[in-house]
């Protein structure tokens, strides 16, 4: 998945920093906000194969899905739902650079944040899709090429530089919106300060190979994530503070940035629900894709939030499948067969901030009994872990919460034996759930990787990329995706088949290899109470076509 970012919106009003996810007008009027249900008692609490709510939940969404999704379809191509925003104001703004000014306790130092150049496109006068280094467009709300924000410590002001077109080269490209200082006069800001240490965030930034875990007062560790901590700030570690500090701003969101989130929602759910209606077999997996994206934009989102993962049958089991994986030159012609498992990974972005949604189906035929057993499993792991995200959770928790529930249907379907925690532990539910449960969510789909605070070592290898294990708190965004898949790479291993001889039924196990892979992912806000589930609209129908 990518980074992805434009420009950011709300609705006209200063963002506030009070707890999201409360009753702030988010829902239309008359409308509930969605919610993640009951709690359960545990995570493990529910009998197996699956609780009988489940089962009875699937087959409601399958009905509403096949008599609700050809109206939403045909709204789609009369026009359909349209998501616009506004900017942030520059109120908002200024209260995101004022917390983080807070946070670097600098003094006399000079700072400046780029959103870098477009890469050149070879050949063709043209370049890549440009997409602002996110703490920039944090910021800012610019989404232009060039644009810099810089900082002066010892006045505490801030000063916004954007790029100016040449006449030469407004014959050839329509120039951007101007923002703040013409750009070409940041050279002598900076000489007016130059004898002041300056550091260079945003794009290009020298990050150091090793990196200290800065954690809000969120952890063990009890750092606040400021400059402070960063001693005399040596060149290293004064990119990485400072950095890490802007990190920690954007990892919990304010209203402008939720309005951003739920419009890429709403635009991703165009996008699915062309899907339910229309793919069948007989259509290739790029057929597919490029009717679903077409619904993306036709909804109002400005780009895909990443490369759309669209995999029937056996493809499923790539967790990151893209339809030219195997030659970038020529698109994907496998035809989706009658009975085919469709796992698709995409979602729209808006104003910068991203969408992430998987859903799996069944395509022009009725499930199988291990297709059915299995999503069912994936679903209720994905119920039952949704509703673990509270504040006060620590996501390392929830995610093995998920492992056991997916190792306990794995068992119930005989694929594995044993108990389902000492199966997590010992890394035998890794061979087909080898992947974290979820990310954060915002400006960049895996929002926040840039610094990798708080992974704690592990000799497993799905919880020692596990990112972030974190104490959940109100305004997060994150996914909950698990899934289960049959990975030739690991199921076919010697060393793997040797060392997990007796906790594997290997014999079963090698009669799905080919099944492909079942993923349900959502977008989710923490709150003060409940959960609020920022994809719920998107349903996840079991069959299709």
């Amino acid at each position: 998945m990518r980074v992805g970012r434009t420009r950011r919106r709300c609705r006209g009003r200063t963002a506030r920093r009070s707890v999201p996810g409360r009753s702030t007008g988010h829902a239309r009027a008359g409308e509930p906000r969605p919610r993640a249900g009951p709690r359960p008692a545990s995570p493990l609490s529910q009998p197996w194969p699956w609780p009988a709510a489940v089962a009875s939940l699937v087959q409601g969404q399958l009905r509403h899905s096949r008599a609700k999704n050809l109206g939403i379809a045909r709204a789609g191509r009369s026009g359909g739902v349209r998501v616009r925003g506004v900017k942030p104001t520059d109120e908002a703004l200024a209260e995101r650079r004022a917390r983080v000014a807070k946070r670097w306790e600098l003094t006399d130092e000079v700072v400046v944040l780029r959103a870098g150049e477009p890469s050149g496109w070879s050949g063709t006068d043209q370049h890549f899709a440009f997409l602002p280094h996110p703490d920039v467009a944090y910021l800012t709300a610019v989404g232009s090429p060039g644009t810099t924000l810089a900082y002066d410590a010892a006045a505490g002001e801030w000063e916004l530089f954007g790029p100016r077109f040449t006449p030469e080269r407004l014959v050839w490209e329509q120039p951007p919106t101007p923002v703040g200082r013409p750009l070409d006069e940041l050279e002598e800001w900076l000489a007016q300060r130059s004898d002041r240490t300056l550091i260079e965030l945003g794009a290009g930034a020298m990050m150091p190979d090793v990196l200290p875990a800065p954690a809000e007062t969120n952890d063990e560790s009890g750092s606040d994530g400021t400059a402070a901590e960063a001693g005399e700030l040596a060149p290293g570690a004064a990119v990485l503070r400072l950095s890490a500090a802007v990190a920690f701003e954007r990892m919990t969101k304010d209203e402008a940035e939720l309005d951003d989130i739920r419009r890429a929602a709403t635009a991703s759910t165009a996008g699915f629900e062309w899907v339910y209606a229309n793919a069948a077999p007989g259509m290739t997996e790029r057929d597919i894709q490029v009717g679903m994206e077409a619904q993306f934009y036709a909804a109002g989102a400005p780009r895909v939030a990443y490369d759309s993962i669209v995999a029937s049958g056996s493809h499923g089991a790539y967790l990151h499948y893209v339809y030219a994986g195997d030659d970038p030159l020529r698109p994907a012609t496998r035809v989706v067969e009658a009975g085919d498992l469709l796992l698709i990974d995409a979602g729209a972005q808006f104003g910068g901030y991203a969408s992430d949604v998987t859903r799996t189906m069944v395509v022009g035929a009725d499930p199988t009994d291990e297709q059915q057993f299995l999503w069912n499993v994936v679903l209720s792991a994905q119920q039952q872990t949704i509703d673990m995200c509270r504040p006060g959770a620590v996501w390392k928790e929830v995610h093995l919460a998920a492992a056991r529930i997916l190792g306990a249907g794995l068992v119930e379907m005989g694929l594995l034996r044993g108990d389902p925690t000492e199966l997590v532990t010992e890394g035998a539910v890794a061979l087909f759930f080898p992947h974290g449960l979820g990310h954060l969510l915002g400006l960049s789909v895996h929002d926040i990787t840039s610094v990798p605070y708080s992974r704690e070592p592990s000799d497993d290898p799905v919880l020692a990329k596990l990112g972030p294990n974190r104490v959940l708190e109100p305004g997060m965004v994150t996914t909950v995706e698990p899934g289960i898949y049959f990975i030739d790479a690991l199921l076919g291993d010697p060393a793997r088949r040797e060392k997990f001889a007796e906790s594997v039924v290997w014999e079963r196990a090698d009669e799905l290899r080919g099944f492909g892979g079942i993923r349900i992912e959502d977008d989710v806000l923490v709150t003060d109470g409940d959960p609020e589930v920022l994809t719920a609209a998107i349903a996840k129908p079991l069959r299709i076509g």
